[in-house]
């Protein structure tokens, strides 16, 4: 079994003309150190990318080749900390966007090419994401940290409201936009322009999903940094303390919750997404079985 990741941090937004991070490049660092201590990653199986090294044909690379080359047993992990976005791909049916230092935004049907070819039954496909897609005014909304979506134009957001019927998770690895049925209902707009929905619980795990997805929040939540780390990394950081580190995702996910919630309060609520068949074996473990 080989252990292989990508690892992305970004602070800086200057080129792509956002807002920048505090944390997103530290949150990263951190996690090169926690997966090579506590999950017993080799370093040379590791491509870290931060700020402007963490370009879009960068990114897009680096997981095309470590997907390319995983074998049945091995695990594969990407990890991703800065803003993310909403993609309107027309249908009422937007992809989840992560956004690199330059380039253009990374959807889940960029993982879903990179991996045409890989077998979720035989490679431990896992996807972290500290950043969300929720968009709103930041400077007025309750957290006093700051949050990692983009702020979304307020035709962009009524245009949403009167249109979404589906979202593709960013992270999930599934072929196509059939893959979901309209999971979304009652999209609004809160106050401080925070983008809401509902989301169709049934939808959380599906068949066709290549990859297990931890996520830093809800769809309708805002991903909170300090000047230090973003609450979700600070989580991982803090429950994962000893080498050889080892937990089921389930119990895993769970602990994760509950520290967010000490962190962050209960606004911000970590999600997990993908195959729901793996959920009793162990996080970033090559697979037992094939099924």
């Amino acid at each position: 079994m080989t252990k292989r990741a990508v690892v992305v941090g970004v602070n800086n937004y200057s080129v792509q003309g956002f807002r920048n991070l505090g944390g997103c490049v530290r949150d990263a660092q951190a996690m090169y150190h926690l997966l090579v201590d506590a999950f017993l990653f080799d370093p040379s199986q590791i491509w870290l990318y931060t700020d402007s090294t963490a370009t879009s044909s960068n990114i897009r690379q680096a997981i095309r080749y470590m997907l390319s080359i995983s074998e049945p047993g091995d695990v594969a992990c990407f990890y991703f900390a800065g803003h993310g976005g909403l993609h309107p791909i027309g249908g009422g049916a937007s992809y989840q966007t992560i956004i690199p230092y330059s380039g253009s935004f990374i959807t889940d049907w960029d993982l879903a090419a990179a991996a045409e070819s890989l077998q979720p039954s035989l490679v431990n496909f896992t996807i972290i994401l500290d950043s969300c897609h929720s968009g709103g005014m930041h400077e007025e909304t309750e957290h006093p940290a700051a949050v990692r979506s983009i702020r979304y134009a307020n035709e962009f957001i009524q245009n949403l409201i009167a249109t979404l019927q589906k979202v593709i998770p960013f992270g999930v690895t599934v072929p196509n936009v059939q893959a979901y049925t309209n999971n979304v209902s009652q999209v609004s707009q809160a106050g401080n322009g925070l983008l809401c929905m509902n989301e169709d619980p049934n939808q959380l795990f599906i068949p066709l999903a290549k990859s297990t997805l931890f996520a830093a929040c809800r769809w309708n939540e805002y991903a909170g940094e300090t000047s230090s780390h973003g609450y979700f990394t600070q989580a991982f950081l803090d429950l994962v303390n000893q080498s050889n580190f080892l937990i089921d995702h389930r119990t895993f996910h769970q602990r994760l919750v509950t520290r967010v919630h000490e962190l962050a309060g209960p606004s911000q609520t970590p999600q997990i997404r993908g195959q729901q068949n793996r959920m009793e074996e162990e996080f970033l473990m090559g697979w037992k079985d094939c099924r």
